[in-house]
């Protein structure tokens, strides 16, 4: 059967007197879809995101064929034939697009269940596209089937069509309360573009050829301007691929975007009325031609400078890996070397001791000093062999914390009394003093909390020359702390030496010119024990030669 009312199309589908917005609508839309959609799934065929929405263009630029066909076409067969197409084509298209979100949001394959979904509405397009539930006939004089459409079966297939919108909706808004900052950018991003598209589309598809069934339009032009909303997708996906790096393309999105610019462009003569518009389109494509290179090679570099900065990027990862194992063995042989130090070394302590208290009879007079000098040297060197380990054991993750509560100012007292003879030795005043509210109790590891005491103290003794030490036990009942206080007359430290002074090997300007035995080491251990017992040490001095003050603190039990 013919239309032999109307002209037949040359080369399929161009035909005379038909709307000048025809052409425009249907053929760059569908070429951008799918330039869009090759271009994606070329960049990851084996992602799914990528292929449902290759999927997506492909049956959307199936759609604009049909449609095409339907406003060229004379022949009524084939024309009856490709109707029923309409339907199905549209709510696989909707279907796809919720599949297409919950892949971009949960970024995983939809569940059984869901899928199950997908198919359950889909089922009876697809069961009843090919019966008189779809169309009943043909009328040759319109040359269409609107007037032989089975409504229910319409009204079916656009309701799949919102129920996949509201759907979309409902995951956007549970994908945005979930993700990150950038995430909700892309979010709302894919969101506008896809809703946009598929109201567009839909409503305005359905407004067009329900009218045109009833015969309240003479035709159904009102569809083409629904087309428009693909492109409004497919700027949101350019968009997503050039801003936020989606779907993992670069270089080619920028190339698919300036050559969809051009088709749209370009594709403004078909409706020109004019020499003056024809001439004014192809002087703006001409200029959008030159743009869009010098786009393209804009985008060409950038590219390959972040590509660039991301092998840095990558290289630097692997080299700090490295050194972080290097860091690893460096604290095991510090370890193992500390280990075995130790006994030899508290062997030399114990035989000097002995040896200094005449257990092996009595010694020279001569012999007395150098004894005393290898004990001290030993007690020296036992210290730092402490130090070493105990760096071992915080990098390692291995220090043990036995905690428990204890009156902190009867210790620190006890401390004070032990340390002064050592002091008074130096020509040194030690002076201990009370200003607690509480009792002082604290819950903590006594013996941490005692050997950070101790180093405190002996770090004061080691930097100050003359004058005198004082340990201030003070608490802050409101805030639920006590601090110890030492404070002395020594050295004193600039402010660009407290900033360094507890970290690992650091020790200050001027201290090898009053103590040349200190391993830079002893503070940054106090500290990292007073933080683990959720403590702090903190250190204050007003500059070189002025004395300083460091303050254990801890919280108050009670």
């Amino acid at each position: 059967m013919i239309c032999y009312l109307y002209d037949a199309p040359t080369y399929f589908f161009f035909a005379p007197d038909l709307p000048q917005l025809l052409y425009y609508s249907h053929i760059p839309t569908a070429i951008i879809a799918l330039l869009v959609g090759l271009f994606v799934l070329f960049n990851g065929p084996k992602k799914l995101l990528n292929q449902l929405l290759f999927l997506i263009t492909i049956l959307f630029a199936m759609w604009t064929m049909y449609s095409l066909t339907s406003w060229t076409n004379i022949n009524a067969d084939f024309i009856a034939f490709i109707w029923p197409f309409f339907g199905v084509t549209k709510t696989i298209l909707s279907v796809l697009c919720v599949y297409f979100i919950y892949v971009f949001i949960h970024e995983k394959d939809a569940p059984l269940k869901i899928k199950a979904i997908f198919l359950a509405l889909l089922a009876p397009v697809i069961l009843f596209a090919p019966t008189d539930l779809s169309i009943t006939g043909f009328d040759l004089v319109n040359c269409d089937a609107f007037a032989y459409e089975g409504l229910p079966f319409k009204y079916y297939y656009t309701a799949v069509s919102y129920i996949s919108m509201a759907w979309i909706a409902g995951l956007l808004v549970q994908g945005y309360r979930n993700s990150s900052k950038r995430m909700r950018q892309e979010i709302i991003l894919v969101g506008i573009g896809i809703e946009a598209f598929l109201f567009l589309f839909v409503t305005l598809i359905f407004i067009g050829t329900y009218y045109t069934n009833i015969g309240v339009f003479t035709d159904s032009r009102l569809e083409l301007y629904g087309l428009f909303g693909q492109v409004i997708f497919m700027v949101a996906i350019a968009v997503l691929i050039v801003r936020f790096k989606a779907f993992k393309i670069g270089l080619i999105a920028a190339q698919a975007l300036v050559v969809g610019l051009l088709i749209l462009v370009g594709s403004q003569i078909t409706f020109a009325e004019s020499k003056v518009s024809v001439i004014l389109t192809i002087i703006t494509l001409l200029l959008t031609t030159l743009i869009g290179f010098f786009l393209v090679r804009s985008v060409h570099k950038e590219i390959k400078l972040r590509t660039k900065v991301e092998t840095l990027a990558k290289d630097l990862r692997k080299a700090n890996v490295r050194l972080k194992e290097l860091d690893k063995l460096k604290s095991e042989f510090v370890s193992i070397a500390s280990h075995q130090l130790r006994s030899p070394l508290t062997s030399i302590r114990g035989y000097a001791s002995m040896l200094a208290e005449e257990s092996f009879g009595k010694l020279p007079e001569k012999a007395i000093e150098p004894i005393n000098r290898i004990e001290e040297s030993a007690r020296l060197m036992a210290l730092a062999v402490e130090d070493y380990l105990n760096v071992s054991r915080i990098e390692s993750g291995n220090m043990k914390y036995n905690m428990s509560d204890f009156n902190l100012k009867d210790e620190v007292e006890k401390i004070a009394d032990d340390v002064r003879p050592s002091a008074l030795k130096k020509g040194l005043i030690l002076l201990f003093r009370n200003k607690l509210n509480s009792k002082g109790l604290v819950n903590a590891d006594i013996g941490k909390s005692v050997q950070i005491i101790h180093n405190l103290i002996n770090n004061s003794l080691k930097y100050t020359p003359k004058g005198s030490i004082t340990v201030l036990i003070r608490d802050d009942i409101k805030a639920k702390k006590i601090f110890v206080d030492i404070i002395d007359s020594g050295i004193g430290m600039s402010q660009e030496t407290i900033d360094k002074v507890f970290h690992k090997f650091e020790r200050a300007d001027n201290a090898n010119s009053v103590n040349v035995s200190g391993t830079g080491l002893g503070l940054f251990v106090a500290q990292k024990m007073a933080h683990a017992m959720n403590g702090d040490i903190t250190a204050h001095s007003e500059g070189d030669g002025k004395g300083s003050t460091f303050t254990f603190e801890l919280p108050l039990v009670g």
